[in-house]
Formats: C-alpha cells, structure tokens, sequence
C-alpha cells in the first residue's frame, strides 16, 4: 500500500505546516522551501517557527534540505513557537497528503532532530507511527487559528 492510500486509510488527507502569516507573501512567491532553500536563495523569512539551535541541529544531520510538516495541526513544537515569540500571527497551510514521495519523503514519530529520534521511508510508517495513539489526544481547537485563505 503506498503512503498516500495508508494515510488516507487512516483518515489523513492532509498534512500541515505551521508558520507566520508574516511568511504567506514569500510562500505565495517561492512555495514552502526547506531551510536550506532559503539559505541558498537568500530569501527573507520574517519568522521562522524554529530557533537557531533546531536549525543547526537540522543542519548537522541534513534535516536542512526538507520541509517540516506534520500529520496534525495541534503539533507541540507549534505551541512552543508561539510561547517563545517565534510565531506572532499563526498560520497553518493545509496540504495535500498526494504531495508526499515514497521515495524521498522521510518521517519520524517525534521531533526530527532530537536526539535518538529515529527517521525513515515511507516503508515503515505503520510500523513506525501509533495513529490511534496519535489522534487520541483530546485537542483543543480553540487555540489553533486555521487559517487556509488569508488577507
């Protein structure tokens, strides 16, 4: 089964990216780039959701060259974003799950760059990921600001 149809299976038809509304201009103009994209073409992002040490974590282990996305909307490193200033005005950009590549898309069932968190293909999401677990959590919607068309 490829990624896109398990997913779908579990009831996933999207994924998310949190970031500024800040960011929608440069996002609308160049796509959502990887760090390293941005670096490479000198393009001005206003707020990043991560801070220097996650990019440099991203660096080290070249978790620079991807996009971070998740599979909810209620994802804790948003929440510390917000509490530390990062994001001023969140924005969640809703995409479909039909982008992902089974080839070159890796995954983790934690914070990518933390230490010991295990990364990989597509391949091993079932095993890897406890989607029940996952959306058992009681979420409260409330503090999300969904925002999917915007000024």
């Amino acid at each position: 089964m490829n990624i896109q149809n398990l997913l779908r299976k579990e009831g996933i038809k999207s994924i998310w990216h949190f970031t500024d509304l800040s960011n929608m201009e440069s996002i609308e103009e160049y796509g959502i780039l990887s760090l390293s994209e941005i670096w490479e073409n000198d393009i001005d992002v206003s707020c990043f959701g991560a801070d220097e040490l996650s990019h440099n974590l991203d660096y080290r282990i070249g978790l620079d060259k991807f996009v971070h996305l998740s599979f909810i909307k209620d994802h804790p490193m948003y929440h510390v974003a917000k509490r530390d200033g990062r994001i001023l005005t969140p924005v969640w950009v809703e995409i479909d799950v039909d982008i992902l590549d089974e080839s070159s898309t890796l995954f983790s069932n934690k914070v990518a760059n933390a230490n010991g968190a295990p990364i990989f293909y597509a391949d091993k999401v079932k095993k890897m990921i406890n989607f029940d677990k996952m959306y058992a959590r009681d979420f409260d919607t409330r503090r999300i600001r969904l925002i999917t068309e915007y000024p």
